[in-house]
């Protein structure tokens, strides 16, 4: 069976199903004796129901639900803090010995957003990102990245569910692949967590090889480039991934990739006073995103100890807005949700209200 390690080792030796696919839960029924259609069945009560206790699960038959309390189980990391911002944000700290990751829920409006995280740490080296100051300690589980998710929709008052998703969190979603491939399919399933490809997306720094694999699998979630600067020298130093996979190279990339979904590639820009916000610097990014069917997401950086960067004025960022638009037809500056609980883009580094976890 591909199985995906559990979240944590169990004591008991018993599986753990959370993060696992209908596919692998299959192939372990199969080791069971039963039918395929027992996966489907549990898929449903643990992920669509939220249930995680067997014997909960009614329209299996008790002796299969002994079965499984015998040698499976389904276990969710519990968060070590939980932080609420004044706008509604909260943050969840998980941790597993020295490792350590954040997921993000946020309300706006109708929205009901849930920032996952894919790795502890990150081994890119952004300069703007409180992440990278962590280095990277490891890529997460299946199960740990679905556990954040559910985690997350724990908090909503009863009625309401989550809308939608974004691995934007700790980490780079591509290293991770495989992986995450398998937490997308879980997240869009009907017997699954039933959210729609539509209000999912992927945010990558922009690792090329992954990208063609991602148009090659026919992945239906959305997926976003972090660009930050639209010149080689620029984007070199500030996001080191550039010196590897450089503009040309993922500028053909993310042509191939709407032309193979005929849906517009997001660009997620994030403004530093004075590095990358003037004029001089949209006019490069509107000549690098010439016949490539976009959307651009204005991030205004957001600060964290230790950091250089400066966030740009309300002036600088409406006239680098106004100079794309309608150069770029789709412009939007997104919204700076919990900055005071450090759980806003960039901020994720395991701060709490009594200093940083590790």
């Amino acid at each position: 069976m591909t199985d995906p390690k559990p979240s944590r080792p169990s004591e008991n030796g018993r599986v753990n199903l959370m993060g696992l696919t209908p596919t692998q839960i299959a192939v372990y029924m199969s080791t069971l004796g039963e039918p395929a259609f027992r996966a489907r069945q549990v898929s449903n009560w643990i992920y669509r129901h939220g249930v995680h206790d067997f014997h909960k699960m009614s329209n299996l038959k008790a002796e299969f639900r002994e079965k499984l309390c015998d040698c499976a189980e389904v276990f969710i990391d519990e968060p070590q803090s939980r932080q609420t911002s004044p706008d509604g944000t909260r943050k969840l700290l998980f941790r597993n010995g020295d490792d350590l990751w954040e997921a993000v829920l946020m309300r706006d409006g109708e929205r009901r957003t849930v920032c996952v995280s894919t790795q502890s740490g990150c081994g890119l080296g952004c300069r703007f990102c409180a992440t990278a100051t962590l280095g990277f300690k490891r890529n997460l589980t299946s199960g740990e990245i679905v556990g954040q998710i559910l985690r997350a929709g724990e908090l909503l008052p009863k009625g309401e569910r989550i809308t939608n998703l974004v691995f934007m969190g700790m980490g780079e979603p591509l290293q991770n692949y495989d992986v995450v491939k398998n937490v997308l399919e879980i997240v869009g399933a009907d017997w699954g967590l039933d959210i729609s490809h539509r209000r999912t997306t992927v945010s990558t720094v922009g690792l090329v090889p992954a990208i063609y694999r991602w148009i090659e699998d026919g992945i239906k979630a959305g997926l976003a480039i972090s660009l930050v600067a639209a010149d080689d020298e620029l984007r070199s130093q500030l996001m080191p991934i550039n010196q590897r996979f450089p503009l040309a190279e993922l500028k053909k990339a993310a042509i191939a990739l709407t032309e193979a979904t005929g849906r517009r590639v997001t660009f997620e820009y994030i403004l530093m006073e004075n590095v990358n916000d003037t004029i001089a610097h949209a006019k490069k990014l509107v000549h690098f995103i010439d016949r490539i069917p976009c959307k651009i997401n204005l991030i205004r950086f957001h600060p964290h100890p230790g950091s250089e960067y400066r966030r740009p004025s309300e002036e600088r960022v409406n006239a680098f807005r106004d100079y794309l638009y309608p150069r770029c037809p789709a412009v939007t500056i997104r919204k700076s949700l919990g900055l005071d609980i450090d759980a806003a883009c960039g901020q994720l580094a395991g701060r709490t209200k009594q200093g940083y976890a590790r």
